[in-house]
Parts: structure tokens; C-alpha cells; sequence
């Protein structure tokens, strides 16, 4: 081994100058290395050669979006500039409309907005409103018939007949309710009372058209199935005997059916009657058969079985007596109320009444 001493051992930083500066040269051979081949790269034929769908393949999206800050994008992101940007129209125009609607269930969104409900509770509000005036009058017009014909009656019983006038009752004893109802004003309540004449008749009326509009269209009908089915036309005479004897077979099981079942027909509904027994109770089965064979005495007397329910004092005609029935108002769940007018002016003249039987002091 030379004994002869390093010629940099003893100047400090000798080794760290010579790196330096072979760091230095080596740095920019490099640097000068990367902008040769840089500029000599064909860039477009790399990119050819590059297989994006195995490069998408092998990138994982979950993970690439999970180090995305949203917020931050969403806060670098211009609204205003990317709507300006928006072309509507033709954006419109490439939205196919019917095969938008064709997706969406407009039945449901009008079931799920409440609509039908609300048109159907108002409808049925106003509906309801309008047939309480009707009955409201005819029960007005009951009441004022009533007090002309008792009226009469009692001049009758007391200058000819001289007796003291036959008192009348206002329902049944079950049902008999007395004293007004406070609704928008003082309204007495006849709900329970003895139905009058005109509501009755009224009642009458709809039941006639009920039964022979649907004695028409049943009949009608059945003319069309025989001729299909059995190749043979009914008589197209109404008149007919058959067509007689099925019409009033029709009527007999309309009413008593109606009143066996509910104790109304279709006519007393409307007008807003019941037909109880004589005391008040639930028509019975019997009492309604009953009463339904006694309806043609009623009309086979020339109309004057429904005439003396005028001049009973409780409007019960002669079915009624022999069947012991009796038809009251009954409106529901609602109470039948007189006109706030007719009301008023009861109630003063029975307080005329009152005052004049008070004895003398």
C-alpha cells in the first residue's frame, strides 16, 4: 500500500464539489436528453397504440369518485354560464313527449293530489244542500195544508157538530219530538212528526215513475233477449194482458220489497219519508206485505183512501189504517227542520195561544 496521503483528504468539502458538479452535468445531460426525445415523440401514433378500454377496465370508478370533493366542484361550478350555455329548444325537441307520458301514471298523481275526493265531497255537500231545500219546503207547505184543514175541521166539530175538535199529535209516540233545533236560526225540528199530504204525494209520484220507467227498460230488454234466445217477440202492446199482469207483478215486489228491506221506497227517499208501524217501531215483513196488497183499496176507491189523510190528524190513508202503519219524516243522520220563516211565525201564534188560555187574575 502507498503511503503517499490523499491529495483532497485534508481540503474540506472536496467530495461534495465534485458530486455537485457531477450532479449538475448529469441533470442537464438529462434535461437536454428529455427535449430530444420529447420533440421526436409522435404523440398521435402513442396514443394509437394505447388500449382504452382495457385502461378504463383496470380504473377503479368507486375509488376515483370517492377522492372527488362534490361540494367544491359543485362550488367552482357557474350555474348561470352552463344554463347560458343550454340550448332549451333543442334540448325540447329531443324529448320525445309521448313517450314521457306514455311512462307516467296520471291516474294515480290525480288519486295521490286528493282531487277526486275533494270534487266528489263538494259535489256531494251541494248536492245534498239542494235536496234539504226541496224537502224543507214541501215539509213547509205539509205543515201550513195541515193547519187550514184542522182549522176546518174543528169549525166543523165545534159550530155543527158541537163537539170539542179532535186534538192532533205530531208522530207516533216512539218518535214524537217537540221544540226547535238551532241551526243558522231557530228551525223547529219535525223530524219523527207525521208526514203531510204534499210530501206523500210527492213521494207517490216518484214512485210511479220509478216503477214504470223500469218496468219500460226491463220490458224492453226482455223483448230483445226472447227475439235473440228464442227467436219470438213479446206483444209490443203495453196494454196487453201480460204486459198488465207483469207490470203490476213489477209494482207489488218494487214497494214491498223497498219496504220490507228499508222501509222506504225509492220515492220516499228522496223526498226524505219512512213508514213505520203505528207506534213508531221498524216496519215489520208482514206489515209491509200488508200494507203493499191494501195500496190498490186506496186507489180502487177513486183516490179517496189517499184523500182522508188530509183529514186525519195523522195523515194516515186508508192503507195506512188497515196495514196500522203510518209514514213519518226522517231525513238521516240530518234533522228535518221547517223553513226559519214558518218557524217564527208557529212559534208566536202558539205563544198567542198560550197567552190567551192563561186565566184572568
Amino acid at each position: 500500500m502507498s503511503d503517499a496521503p490523499d491529495e483532497t483528504a485534508g481540503q474540506p468539502g472536496g467530495r461534495s464539489l465534485l458530486g455537485r458538479m457531477a450532479g449538475s452535468v448529469t441533470g442537464r445531460l438529462v434535461d437536454a436528453v428529455d427535449d430530444v426525445v420529447l420533440d421526436n415523440v409522435d404523440l398521435d401514433a402513442v396514443l394509437e397504440r394505447i388500449d382504452v378500454d382495457r385502461l378504463l377496465d383496470r380504473i377503479d370508478v368507486n375509488r376515483v369518485l370517492d377522492r372527488v370533493d362534490t361540494t367544491r366542484l359543485l362550488d367552482r361550478v357557474d350555474v348561470d354560464r352552463l344554463l347560458d350555455q343550454v340550448d332549451v329548444d333543442r334540448l325540447l325537441a329531443r324529448v320525445d313527449v309521448e313517450a314521457f307520458l306514455a311512462g307516467v301514471d296520471l291516474e294515480a298523481i290525480v288519486r295521490r293530489s286528493g282531487v277526486p275526493d275533494i270534487v266528489a265531497e263538494s259535489t256531494g255537500r251541494v248536492a245534498g244542500s239542494a235536496l234539504d231545500v226541496a224537502r224543507r219546503q214541501l215539509v213547509g207547505l205539509d205543515v201550513l195544508v195541515d193547519k187550514v184543514v184542522d182549522r176546518g175541521v174543528d169549525q166543523i166539530f165545534t159550530r155543527v157538530l158541537r163537539r170539542p175538535p179532535m186534538p192532533r199529535r205530531n208522530g207516533p209516540p216512539l218518535l214524537e219530538v217537540d221544540g226547535p233545533v238551532e241551526t243558522d236560526g231557530p228551525r223547529r225540528n219535525v223530524t219523527g212528526h207525521y208526514a203531510g199530504t204534499l210530501s206523500r204525494a210527492a213521494a207517490v209520484a216518484l214512485d210511479i215513475t220509478a216503477v214504470i220507467t223500469s218496468y219500460t227498460i226491463g220490458y224492453a230488454g226482455l223483448d230483445k233477449l226472447t227475439q235473440a234466445l228464442l227467436n219470438r217477440q213479446l206483444s209490443g202492446d203495453y196494454a196487453a194482458p201480460f204486459a198488465a199482469t207483469v207490470l203490476v207483478l213489477w209494482g207489488f215486489f218494487y214497494v214491498f220489497g223497498s219496504l220490507a228491506i228499508a222501509g222506504r221506497t225509492l220515492g220516499k227517499t228522496v223526498v226524505g219519508l219512512r213508514v213505520t208501524d203505528r207506534t213508531g217501531r221498524t216496519l215489520g215483513v208482514g206489515q209491509a206485505a200488508v200494507r203493499t196488497l191494501a195500496l190498490p183499496f186506496s186507489v180502487l176507491t177513486l183516490g179517496a183512501g189517499f184523500a182522508i189523510a188530509i183529514v186525519q190528524r195523522d195523515n194516515r190513508a186508508l192503507h195506512d189504517l188497515i196495514a196500522r202503519t203510518s209514514v213519518v219524516y226522517d231525513w238521516g243522520e240530518r234533522s228535518v227542520q221547517l223553513p226559519g220563516p214558518l218557524s217564527d211565525f208557529i212559534a208566536r201564534s202558539e205563544a198567542r195561544l198560550d197567552a190567551g188560555r192563561k186565566p184572568l187574575a
